[in-house]
């Protein structure tokens, strides 16, 4: 543009065509331009055309007229004008008579001002804008200059809308006569970013850029255009969003109304029809195609065609031959918004029927139907609804499902009701349970066969189980099992079952449910026809029944192998007790298979979007983790548990008492015990602990925090309490809970040295009795500490050795460490130094911080030089100040950061303050930066997950100098 300015100011005539779809920045563009011709030399002369004028004779003519007839008057109106000079043979030949006077002759001084201008010589810049618009006559005279312009200090600048482009041969003509044409682009994702920093002005300079996502998500909306662009962000500061990850997921609900009524006015005047085209695609979204609007609208074929094509072609929809859409779908939502609600009903309404009819997938009709408020009375709609809800709940849309079921309830009647109500509580239990125990009770009372109503009862069972509430489950099951007794009904001994694995399940079991569910659980025989799910509870009642009792081990690991085979279907209600299998594998030692089948039943809960498996399948796995030492993978997990479950005392699931506990046993090892309090105050957990089976757990951490807070009669408490609640529920094996050796340490260091030998020596012959090695290494731990002389360090060795063969890193770190210590104070100090450095290296390992710093303080006791402790560079990083590192990296803010840890801003900007310093590193900036410069991490990450690439088993604690 520059170059073309410049040459017309040199006397060497120029003309430039913008062009660009709505919205582009043609306008912005032509300004920017008009602004620079003072630079270089140019009077300017400018106009605009208008839909509204089209029709007006020498509109445009006029508008540059009397600026040209302002320049002249500011010169004075004599023959010479601003430009000096000769006059140019213009007046005689322009035959482009001015409106005011078409018939004066050439030379009587009635001639076209801009003719007069012209003769002088001045440079002179002509800014036209929407060219598309202009009138007829304009566009003669226009052509006319056109044709004149070589060798005249004039520049022709104007702009057209693609698309917008009416049939007319003299615009076509003119349009062709342009030297030079510039077609104008779709803003970059670059582009989009600059724009929104320079939109959005963020005090805290550590989120001063965009978020990656937030820049995505505005470049797809809008697709590139400027002007949708600032309309979405005029919205965005209205609603007070800030260009962040919450942002970039609320894009899809804004909906800038003024883009409707700028555009739609504009498409409809150039095309009759456009606006209705336009709102039946909005309508229909992906079911849109042109013989389907053509019927919505009641619309010829061949002219709804015609109206799809041009819409096209300016820029507005993308395709023809299928499916017609928006090119940009923020006009979508524009142009939705906008539609009265009356008329959006009923096009939605119209739409379902005409969808149906022409045999649409269930799918499609369904989402119409769910936008539709008005009850329809069609006797189809029910049956399409949960026909779709199944076809999504496949796809693990559990979201999606829920709401076409809750649409259907509203066209339901009878036992038609009951069915829906009956499959809606079924997948609540993915996602609420609480809201799936009030489905399911009304669908009980409209069920009326007996074996339909026990499946019901099932479901209700496990909602209450998933929501704690163990004494209601048992309730619905014993009332259950009576109804179907009364009707001979098979159904009674599936219940039975159900019940009594849920008793096992929640430490529920006394004598007299222990005769009621005596060869409930026996492998052989199983009825023939049991189904995969009836099969599944029976070997899991049979392996937790053997693992609660501490006897044969080798058989409940059989059984929980074999109840991991049975087949789970998407809509199976056995939620709750879907991990039993993995936590009798978990107590048995088989902890590389229990990990594998966690990660199995995670990807299954993604797969199919339950959110409540998700949970229950992270807190399991913080406890396998846990148990092999991996306490960054613990913690992580264990958090992820927790999210669903908010910080509400009355809103505890069966599983928040257990991830509660692993939060709780993590902070123990790194020594980060005021965090480890403030988690249990938040989910109003550190005074009366609720009963239950995954509160036995939280006694247990929570009595180890308090002896390591040096309160050790509260923490011995703790542990008692948690040893009678497993006992009185039959819980004898100490692979579940070692609660005796860690009593027993407590009470012998307050003196009660007799006490804790019975318990160390009950624990030791239980676990001898189950087999276990991690159960057998941590009672041999807690005898060798009490004994004296060799009888203490033989229990030691023994541990290690029992130890060495599984997978429980962090135990036996422990024993090596004790051991260590030993040999130290028994004046063999290289055999100490042998033990402590591999105690060492596993605790760091492990990411067991506390443990790695005792092991360290004895080396240095014992003579040794260990490497100096980290205190810069990655490794120095605790567990949880490179969990908020990460999250930073991956511009989480100081909020979310919080929020997601549980924690306070407060907390997370003292953690983010000793990163820095770790890492010597400045801000986010550098944090990043220095991320960004680790081998292999392929730059700075913009996800947590891309960080963690750049971070070698972050998860599991490990820190690989030379991987790094």
């Amino acid at each position: 543009m520059h170059d073309i300015l410049k040459a017309a100011g040199d006397g060497r005539g120029q003309s430039i065509l913008i062009e660009g779809t709505a919205g582009m920045g043609r306008t912005r563009l032509l300004r920017h331009a008009m602004d620079q011709a003072g630079e270089h030399g140019l009077h300017l002369l400018s106009a605009r055309a208008r839909a509204s004028e089209q029709d007006v004779e020498y509109s445009i003519a006029q508008q540059l007229m009397a600026g040209a007839r302002s320049i002249l008057d500011g010169a004075g109106a004599g023959q010479q004008g601003p430009g000096g000079g000769a006059p140019a043979p213009w007046e005689a030949h322009l035959n482009c008579p001015a409106p005011y006077a078409p018939h004066a002759a050439p030379g009587s001084g009635a001639v076209h001002p801009l003719a007069r201008l012209l003769s002088t010589g001045t440079p002179l810049m002509l800014a036209i804008d929407d060219l598309q618009w202009a009138d007829t006559a304009s566009l003669r005279c226009l052509g006319y200059l056109m044709a004149r312009l070589e060798n005249t200090p004039v520049a022709l600048v104007a702009t057209v809308a693609l698309g917008e482009t009416p049939g007319d041969p003299v615009l076509a003509e003119v349009l062709s006569s342009f030297r030079h044409r510039v077609l104008l682009r779709d803003l970059t994702t670059e582009d989009t970013a600059r724009i929104a920093a320079d939109t959005f002005t963020v005090p805290d300079a550590a989120d001063a850029a965009p978020d990656p996502r937030f820049v995505a998500a505005c470049r797809t909306a809008t697709g590139g255009s400027p002007y949708l662009l600032e309309a979405l962000f005029r919205v965005m500061r209205l609603h007070g969003l800030r260009p962040d990850a919450d942002a970039a997921r609320r894009i899809g609900e804004l909906a800038p109304v003024e883009v409707a009524d700028t555009l739609l006015p504009r498409y409809d005047r150039a095309y009759p029809g456009a606006a209705s085209v336009l709102q039946a695609t909005a309508v229909l979204d992906g079911s849109a195609t042109t013989p389907m609007i053509a019927r919505l609208l009641g619309l010829d074929a061949l002219g709804a065609a015609d109206i799809v094509d041009a819409l096209v072609r300016a820029g507005a929809l993308t395709g023809q031959e299928t499916v017609v859409g928006f090119a940009r779908p923020v006009l979508r939502a524009a142009v939705l918004a906008r539609i009265p609600p009356s008329r959006r009903d009923a096009l939605h309404a119209r739409a379902a029927q005409l969808l149906h009819e022409s045999g649409a997938p269930a799918e499609r009709v369904a989402t119409q139907l769910l936008r539709v408020r008005s009850t329809l009375g069609l006797h189809w709609t029910c049956s399409v609804l949960c026909t779709a809800a199944g076809e999504v709940i496949q796809r693990g849309d559990v979201d999606r499902a829920r709401a076409y079921l809750h649409r259907g309830l509203e066209e339901c009647e009878g036992l038609c009701r009951a069915k829906l109500l009956r499959a809606l509580g079924q997948i609540e239990l993915a996602a609420d349970p609480a809201a799936a125990v009030e489905h399911l009770r009304r669908a009980l009372a409209l069920q009326p066969d007996a074996a339909g109503r026990a499946d019901i009862r099932l479901c209700i069972a496990h909602a209450l189980q998933l929501l704690g509430r163990p004494e209601e489950a048992e309730r619905v099951l014993l009332e259950g099992m009576a109804e179907a007794r009364s009707a001979e009904e098979s159904s009674a001994a599936v219940l039975r079952a159900e019940r009594c694995l849920l008793r096992e399940l929640n430490h529920a079991v006394d004598a007299a449910v222990e005769a009621d569910c005596a060869g409930v659980g026996d492998l052989l025989p199983l009825e023939a026809g049991a189904t995969p799910g009836e099969r599944h509870t029976r070997l899991s009642l049979a392996a937790l029944r053997s693992s609660r009792r501490g006897e044969e081990r080798d058989r409940a690991v059989h059984q929980a192998r074999q109840a991991l085979q049975e087949e789970h279907t998407s809509l199976d209600w056995r939620i709750a007790t879907r991990t039993v299998p993995l936590q009798v594998l978990a107590r048995a030692d088989e902890l590389d298979l229990a990990l594998s089948e966690c990660r199995a039943l995670l990807d299954r809960a993604r797969a199919e979007g339950s959110r409540t498996l998700l949970t229950i399948a992270h807190s399991m796995r913080a406890e396998v983790r846990y148990r092999t030492g991996d306490i960054p993978g613990c913690l992580e997990d264990a958090r992820s548990a927790l999210e669903p479950a908010g910080t509400s005392p009355s809103g505890h699931w069966s599983r928040t008492g257990q991830a509660v506990a692993a939060v709780v046993a993590s902070l123990l090892e790194t020594g980060e015990l005021r965090e480890a309090n403030r988690a249990l105050s938040d989910f109003a957990l550190d005074g009366d602990v609720p009963e239950g089976a995954g509160f036995a757990a939280l006694l247990f951490h929570r009595g180890r925090l308090r002896v390591a807070c040096g309160h050790p009669q509260a923490g011995l408490a703790d542990l008692l309490e948690c040893g009678r609640r497993l006992a009185d529920a039959g819980q004898l094996n100490p692979a579940v809970l070692s609660w005796r050796s860690e009593a027993a340490l407590v009470h012998a260091a307050l003196g009660e040295r007799d006490t804790a030998l019975v318990l160390v020596d009950e624990e030791l012959a239980r676990a001898r009795h189950w087999g276990g090695r991690r159960a057998t290494g941590r009672a041999l731990r807690a005898s060798g500490l009490l004994a004296k002389g060799l009888g203490g360090e033989e229990a030691l060795r023994e541990a290690v050795e029992v130890l060495e063969d599984s997978s429980a890193r962090l135990d036996l770190a422990r024993v090596l460490t004790d051991l260590g210590i030993l040999m130290r104070k028994s004046s063999r100090l290289g055999e100490a130094r042998e033990h402590l450095r591999r105690a060492q290296s596993l605790a760091e390992q492990c990411g067991a911080a506390v443990l790695a710093q005792t092991a360290r303080q004895e080396l240095l006791v014992a003579g040794a030089r260990p490497r100096r402790p980290t205190e810069v560079g990655i490794d120095a990083l605790t567990p949880t100040e490179r969990r908020v590192a990460l999250m930073a990296v991956a511009k989480f803010t100081n909020r979310e950061i919080a929020g997601k840890l549980f924690v306070t801003q407060r907390t997370v900007e003292l953690h983010l303050s000793r990163v820095y310093r770790k890492l010597a590193v400045t801000g986010r900036s550098g944090l990043a930066e220095y991320f960004a410069e680790l081998p292999e991490s392929g730059g700075a990450a913009g996800s947590e997950h891309a960080v963690e690439r750049a971070w070698p088993d972050v998860r599991s604690g490990a820190r690989d100098r030379a991987a790094v």
